[in-house]
């Protein structure tokens, strides 16, 4: 039976956002932000309705013809209520400045009004909409005093930076809305329950989240700036905030946020400024990226030396992967001394296989059931096991991990000290391994008990009891040990890069990565491969061939 939401269901959702924020993080509000929460409570329903449409609409700009609502009969009146509190502005007869409003009529209305102020529109007619707008600015200029839209009130958005505040407090960024609350009232995603309190709060102070406001307001930019001059990139890098070296959240966005204004400075032909950009990151793409700049720049010898760096303290495999490789290649192209890396090739097959209209994995599936029970998981059905046994590592109740209920990881799950923060609690999954048969039932039992909760690692939709029963039965617990502790290495990149098939024979398995015609190994399928081989782990590539006349 199909949930239905109560038409005030927004105004329950924003209320329950911002009075969580208003009375855990008091102290971190500014008075600004403290008066609209005394503005907005104050103010009749349907005008706290009418406000937070418009809030989780897109832009700032409204035509007021166009908010229409059942559960806001008049939407007039409740624009003036807020226009008294000052959280809009109506404009009317006094027109608001165009380059604002060009967007709210379409081409057709700007035609015909630009024909009804007595302006000869009709070589405006096949100009496309962007090269018509420009050309509405320029007549603008010369037609100062007509107001294009007399009978059409224009309503601004007021205030609305309050909520990047309750938002960011709430999520942890400013970028999620409401749509969280939708889902789970809707029933469609269940959140695990983990403490939130005050304590789990990463601002310490004012200034602090403030940076954090103001690091995202300049990241509002970004995409345009992306596409335009290498100054204009230059010059959004100088805005970003300079970060405390504690404050390791955003000094991870920050980098984040560097490494993409560098990459584009390179496509820009602007090496020396995307390399100044990558010596101010620690993240493992940055080393990357400055030895290929420097290769490219004939600087071999620093270009080399930051390999060696990498291999003598390497931020994860992938970063290990490309400085043994990308080294030995310009070691040998500039005549310098550098050892082969030991490359491992995997066991691989041919088979020929009708095409299907479900893909080659599914056809190479349908194929393999001959031998045994075949199923197509690719990264589902470890990531799924690894979470469900990991579950209390993942939702242990730390400092700074969880802000809101709609998180299925906590906030550091990529931090560096990760793990370390949850020693007691890691410890006694792992020791789990020791005792197969306890092993075998903690998941089981967790799947039962935790069935639809949203977790980073689990796919629900995937699992079932008799795959997660053949996994267990099949699956040595020392081969998903070796796999675990390789994803515990690095979470974020080690969640892909899984062979596609798994095959189950009595009590026995095989992983098969199925590549199709032209396909090849990408880096992160033959990490995994290399640590197969380490293990003893089952695996075989399969190459497909299709059969004649298919």
């Amino acid at each position: 039976m199909a949930i239905e939401l109560p038409s005030d269901y927004y105004l329950t959702n924003f209320n329950e956002l911002v009075q969580y924020t208003a009375l855990n993080y008091a102290d971190l509000l500014s008075d600004s932000e403290q008066d609209f929460l005394d503005v907005f409570a104050h103010l009749p329903v349907t005008a706290q309705m009418l406000y937070i449409r418009m809030l989780t609409r897109t832009g700032h700009w409204f035509r007021a013809t166009k908010l229409r609502y059942n559960e806001i009969p008049d939407v007039h009146i409740d624009a003036i209520r807020l226009q008294n509190c000052d959280l809009v502005s109506l404009y009317g007869a006094e027109p608001a400045a165009i380059e604002n409003t060009l967007g709210l009529f379409n081409k057709k209305e700007w035609l015909a009004q630009l024909t009804h102020s007595r302006i000869e529109s009709s070589t405006l007619k096949s100009l496309k909409r962007g090269a018509l707008d420009q050309q509405i600015l320029l007549l603008e200029k010369d037609f100062p005093a007509v107001s294009f839209f007399p009978d059409e009130t224009v309503i601004e958005l007021k205030s609305s930076e309050v909520f990047d505040t309750f938002k960011l407090l709430y999520f942890g960024n400013p970028h999620q809305d409401l749509t969280e609350f939708i889902l789970r009232d809707l029933g469609l995603y269940r959140f695990e329950s983990y403490r939130i309190d005050r304590d789990s709060c990463p601002y310490q102070n004012r200034a602090q989240l403030q940076i954090h406001l103001d690091y995202y307001a300049t990241l509002g930019t970004l995409d345009d700036v992306l596409l335009q001059s290498s100054e204009r990139i230059l010059h959004l890098a100088r805005q970003l905030p300079i970060t405390p070296h504690q404050d390791r959240l955003l000094n991870r966005r920050v980098q984040r946020t560097k490494l993409l204004l560098a990459r584009q400075l390179e496509r820009l032909k602007e090496p020396a400024s995307a390399l100044a950009l990558y010596n101010q990151c620690t993240l493992p793409s940055a080393r990357e990226r400055s030895a290929r700049i420097h290769v490219n720049r004939s600087e071999v010898d620093a270009g080399l030396a930051i390999c060696s760096d990498i291999l003598t303290q390497p931020l994860n495999e992938e970063e290990t992967q490309f400085a043994e490789s990308f080294a030995y290649r310009t070691a040998r192209k500039y005549k310098r001394d550098w050892n082969k890396p030991i490359k491992y090739i995997p066991e691989s097959q041919i088979i020929k296989i009708a095409q299907s209209p479900d893909g080659v994995e599914m056809g190479a599936a349908k194929y393999f059931t001959q031998f045994g029970d075949c199923h197509f998981v690719e990264n589902s059905l470890f990531c799924s096991l690894f979470g469900l046994l990991y579950w209390g590592v993942l939702f242990a109740p730390v400092k700074g991990a969880f802000s809101n209920p709609f998180q299925s990881r906590p906030h550091d799950l990529y931090e560096p000290d990760f793990l370390a923060q949850r020693q007691s609690v890691l410890a006694e999954a792992n020791n789990l391994f020791k005792n197969t048969r306890q092993f075998k039932q903690v998941i089981k039992n967790r799947y039962a008990e935790k069935f639809a909760i949203t977790n980073h690692f689990v796919h629900w939709d995937a699992l079932d009891e008799t795959l997660i029963e053949s996994a267990l039965h099949c699956i040595p617990s020392a081969h998903l040990e070796a796999i675990f502790q390789r994803i515990w290495k690095d979470p974020q990149a080690n969640r892909s890069g899984f062979p596609d098939l798994i095959l189950f024979f009595e009590d026995s398995y095989q992983l098969l990565e199925i590549k199709g015609p032209g396909d090849k190994l990408q880096a992160n399928q033959l990490r995994w491969m290399a640590t197969f081989n380490q293990h003893q782990i089952p695996h075989q590539v399969v190459h497909v061939e299709w059969q004649n006349g298919s």
